[in-house]
């Protein structure tokens, strides 16, 4: 897990302005508040512009929270730290060890992991791309739709798994027991706001044993240091524009 701090001394720039001093801390502390927000902001901006197929991973452990204050914490959990910091080329045992993982007869770990296809080109490598062309193209043969909401004949949506079917990929390894098109499910649920939501889903799973047999290899990444830029991008908005737009008002 990894942190990042946001702490001012507002007490310190106010003692300058004297009888005005509490004037000038609150609404420093208001700017603070602000800067908290939009680095918050610029954080979850940064992920989706830089990390691709793989921001919704991090921004689904992005937690942000105030603990003074003019103290605010944003905290990447375990699960993404792999994409902050960087991982070494290996077996993704990291999966074996989320909310999904249990243990098998045999005393292995294992996790079924779920690859959603429908998301927009931007959230998507180019491999899923490709993998979600070849789906779309299937679906299109066998007349069901893509993106567009089943209904039923009294014009409700349909709320349920509604089709399951595979797809020959020329994506098929030898190693592989099955395409990666393989298993291809189609659910409609609903919100908790009634709205009514579409995935064109399919699942893997991951064990130990996969490990010896050269399955589910992670080639390497460099850390993204999100945190780091986010902070430095933090300490300019402050310096640059944040207090000195709220220190002129009393010049």
């Amino acid at each position: 897990m990894a942190d990042l701090y946001l702490e001012i001394d507002t007490e310190k720039l106010a003692e300058a302005f004297g009888e005005i001093g509490e004037k000038v801390k609150f609404d420093l502390r208001k700017g603070v508040e602000t800067l908290a927000l939009a680095t918050r902001a610029k954080t979850q901006e940064l992920a989706r512009d830089e990390l691709g197929s793989i921001a919704e991973i991090y921004l689904d452990n992005l937690d942000f929270t105030q603990e003074g204050e003019t103290v605010w914490v944003m905290t990447l959990k375990k699960p993404a730290m792999w994409i902050e910091e960087g991982r070494k080329s290996g077996f993704m045992e990291e999966l074996l060890n989320g909310k999904s993982a249990k243990t098998n007869k045999q005393g292995q770990k294992y996790a079924v992991i779920p690859f959603k296809h429908n998301k927009g080109p931007a959230r998507q490598s180019a491999k899923a791309q490709e993998l979600a062309g070849q789906i779309k193209e299937a679906m299109r043969q066998k007349n069901i739709e893509w993106g567009k909401i089943e209904k039923n004949q009294d014009g409700s949506p349909r709320i349920r798994k509604l089709h399951s079917f595979n797809v020959e990929s020329a994506r098929a390894k030898p190693e592989h027991k099955n395409p990666l098109t393989y298993g291809v499910t189609v659910y409609q649920t609903k919100r908790e706001d009634g709205t009514v939501r579409r995935d064109i889903m399919t699942f893997r799973v991951i064990s130990e044993k996969h490990k010896d047999q050269g399955l589910w290899i992670h080639p390497g990444r460099t850390g993204a240091n999100l945190f780091e830029k986010a902070h430095e991008w933090a300490q300019q908005t402050w310096e640059n524009q944040i207090m000195p737009e709220i220190l002129k008002e009393y010049e």
